[in-house]
């Protein structure tokens, strides 16, 4: 293994864990928050355990400011962020953050001067019933007369007019560059076929732009990798897994130079079917064994094709060689001695291995539903794939991926549209008329929302559209 698969390998693990580290890191602040908040109702200012609960506090604050200029937790929609992340909030923190939104706090940052007693003044403050606050004119307005300086409070931030624009403009955008991917794809293969140059130039540009856009707006992109052209099913299969893979390229925090070549590299990583007869890539049944023999060599193939490539990356041959490799005997081409794949075909391998469980065609007779899917790769983590990589990406996607239509608890049917830090209770769209127009005037809600400490809709199970006969196309574009 090269120092620079060390390298990436290690810079992987390091991103991945250290955005960990902080979400827990700023959710441990919270619920020490709420210690102190909870132990002020029950013990005097100067109670030994209200003073050790306030230290434990500012301690994990002060830790949480190095190289910060404040600490700030917003509540929005019924979910908890730290900064731009969400944070995973348990039934404590789910009361405390329905506490904080009934007096009409948003927000709440915490500044470098920070003290104990603060802390403690500030929750003594915050615990008084509502009617206070709207006698003094609302608690920011009191915090400023106790004199409580290092801590500043925000309003419930509501959804605006612009936002809601700016996510419908961002779709837009992403239909767009589906559509040329597709086509670019398309062009790809042609030239492959016809043993013609590959326009490196325009599969750049296109990466380039569909990292902008995930780098933008994730989930926008991440949503039309839920329908399944049956009739451009290779074609969209390269794109999907592109999008899969740059997406969990910016989960984990590469640089953006690493994610273009990252989704380069996932949009190419099949190009060495162009050799595999047409007939046996679309057979619906299973294949004879020399059938499969012929697609087994789509690897070796694919990186011939990109090897000869003038101005394509060496990364990208790589992933085409690497993708199917692994440790079960599954695996192919085989490797002799101890296997070492580069951490870009082992993200190419895990987005490719996705997109074909949930998809209707090649390797499956029907449509996996996604949480089966995902069922599948955290069970083979440590065979076929990388359990550190897994994680991550199961964490993305959620086990109810974006486009996914549920059926809640409430008997009500809802399209999964982002996702939030509890991967079993996304942010929703309600359906009622099934025609499209919810995307405009439907109710987008938070499954994490609760009322008197419980939540108000959860999951009952998943729909398959093409049962419902719900024409998906019309809310993801």
């Amino acid at each position: 293994m090269t120092d620079e698969q060390n390298d990436s390998r290690g810079e992987t693990r390091q991103s991945f864990f250290a955005k960990q580290q902080l979400i827990d890191s700023a959710r441990t602040a919270f619920q020490l928050l709420a210690a102190v908040m909870r132990n002020v109702t029950l013990y005097p200012g100067d109670h030994p355990i209200l003073l050790s609960a306030a230290d434990k506090l500012r301690a994990r604050i002060e830790e949480l400011l190095v190289n910060r200029k404040e600490v700030a937790f917003y509540i929005v929609g019924g979910e908890l962020f730290f900064e731009t992340i969400s944070v995973l909030a348990d039934e404590n923190l789910l009361l405390l953050m329905e506490q904080f939104s009934s007096r009409e706090i948003g927000g709440i940052i915490f500044l470098p001067g920070l003290t104990s007693q603060d802390l403690i003044r500030f929750s003594i403050l915050a615990n008084k019933e509502q009617a206070f606050f709207a006698a003094q004119a609302g608690i920011k307005e009191v915090l400023a007369q106790e004199g409580i300086a290092h801590i500043e409070l925000h309003k419930v931030l509501l959804a605006d007019k612009k936002v809601g624009d700016a996510i419908k403009a961002g779709k837009k955008k992403a239909v767009d560059i589906f559509k040329d991917a597709i086509d670019t794809v398309k062009e790809l293969v042609q030239a492959s076929q016809l043993e013609k140059a590959v326009n490196v130039k325009k599969v750049n540009t296109l990466v380039q732009t569909m990292v902008d856009n995930v780098l933008d707006n994730r989930d926008a992109l991440m949503g039309l990798t839920s329908i399944k052209m049956y009739d451009e099913y290779t074609y969209a299969h390269s794109v999907n897994t592109s999008i899969l893979s740059v997406s969990l390229g910016t989960f984990l925090s590469f640089d953006k130079p690493q994610i273009a070549a990252l989704g380069v590299a996932a949009l190419m990583h099949d190009i060495g079917k162009v050799t595999v007869p047409h007939e046996i890539i679309n057979k619906p049944g299973k294949l004879t064994d020399e059938e499969w023999q012929q697609v087994k060599r789509h690897p070796v193939e694919g990186a011939l094709i990109l090897a000869d490539a003038p101005g394509v990356s060496k990364l990208a041959m790589v992933a085409a060689f690497e993708h199917h490799q692994h440790s079960s005997e599954q695996g192919y081409p085989k490797a002799e001695g101890e296997l070492h794949r580069h951490p870009f075909s082992q993200i190419v391998s895990l987005a490719d291995a996705y997109e074909a469980l949930t998809a209707a065609r090649v390797y499956y007779n029907v449509q996996m539903p996604p949480d089966q899917a995902i069922r599948i790769l955290i069970k083979k983590r440590h065979t076929a794939f990388n359990a550190v990589l897994v994680k991550a990406f199961v964490n993305m996607i959620g086990i109810f991926p974006v486009g996914t239509l549920l059926k809640l608890d409430t008997g009500e049917v809802a399209l999964v549209r982002h996702q939030t830090r509890d991967l079993m209770r996304p942010r929703v769209l309600i359906l009622t008329k099934f025609d499209g127009s919810e995307k405009q005037d439907g109710q987008e809600v938070s499954l994490v929302e609760t009322v008197a400490g419980k939540f108000k809709r959860s999951v009952a199970g998943i729909i398959d559209p093409n049962i419902a006969k719900v024409n998906m196309k019309l809310y993801i574009d």
